[in-house]
């Protein structure tokens, strides 16, 4: 996972109704690909599974709500992050040994679990600056940056779906 530069800043509501939208996606994802084995097939040749993708995005959000989310208060310093590749290889190791519901299911939850956190930030914390590498953001920059990583994601599995 990497943010992408220019990412806009989001509202709190904008951001929580994405996520509502990233539950009913991956709900939808569940109902597509519970009868068949594509869920597990690469979507093309040295690029990852569906099952690989989700279960990839539930583990940066557990990260993130564990690891992320309690420093992101006002002029706070966060360090880069760890070693995404070492990080993204044990998720899609994970992936390997999971049914697809299941791991849509983890999905959702960590999701509404970020969701609910999020949730209860003031508009004041909401908008409060704090710096990962150095960089100023703030929760609305930071999430709008996830928001677009799993649009990218969900591009990437509508097109192997189509």
């Amino acid at each position: 996972m990497h943010m992408q530069k220019g990412v806009k800043k989001m509202e709190q509501q904008q951001i929580l109704q994405a996520f509502k939208e990233y539950e009913i996606y991956m709900e939808s994802l569940v109902k597509t690909l519970s009868e068949s084995d594509d869920a597990h097939k690469p979507i093309a040749d040295g690029k990852w599974s569906i099952a690989q993708m989700v279960k990839h995005l539930a583990e940066w959000d557990r990260f993130i709500r564990s690891e992320r989310l309690p420093h992101m208060n006002a002029g706070a310093h966060l360090d880069g992050l760890p070693d995404v590749d070492a990080f993204n290889r044990q998720a899609i190791d994970k992936a390997n040994t999971l049914s697809f519901p299941d791991i849509i299911s983890e999905a959702i939850e960590e999701r509404r679990i970020l969701g609910r956190e999020l949730a209860a930030f003031s508009q004041e914390q909401w908008h409060a600056v704090f710096y990962v590498s150095q960089k100023p953001m703030t929760l609305g920059q930071y999430f709008a940056g996830i928001i677009q990583h799993d649009a990218h994601h969900f591009k990437q599995i509508d097109d192997f779906l189509t």
